[in-house]
């Protein structure tokens, strides 16, 4: 991250947010550069906790889980990483409370 914040410096708010998935992911991955199901759902449970709270019962949520690894190799890679984060994300409680927030920019 030393590296990248001289560059974060100049980028927007969505932009750091994005870069900051980024470097969470690649800090929790193997030298492949991927996830196990295994690691990605330790990863969810201690950084996306907020967003995963009340949805580990609801069918949606169990499908986004089984279905992250598209290519099924059993890992996971950013893309579907960030598939996964944007489809909570979507369905999470969390984000109907943050609907109700504007922020001046």
């Amino acid at each position: 991250m030393r590296a990248l914040k001289p560059a974060l410096r100049k980028c927007t708010d969505l932009e750091k947010s994005v870069a900051t998935i980024a470097v969470i992911f690649n800090n929790h991955t193997g030298p492949d550069g991927k996830l196990s199901k295994a690691q990605a759902k330790d990863l969810l449970l201690a950084q996306f906790q907020k967003f995963i709270k009340g949805q580990e019962l609801k069918p949606k949520y169990k499908e986004i889980i089984s279905d992250l690894d598209e290519d099924k190799d059993r890992k996971i890679d950013f893309e579907d990483f960030m598939i996964m984060l944007t489809s909570l994300t979507i369905m999470s409680d969390l984000m109907h409370e943050l609907q109700c927030i504007t922020v001046k920019i």
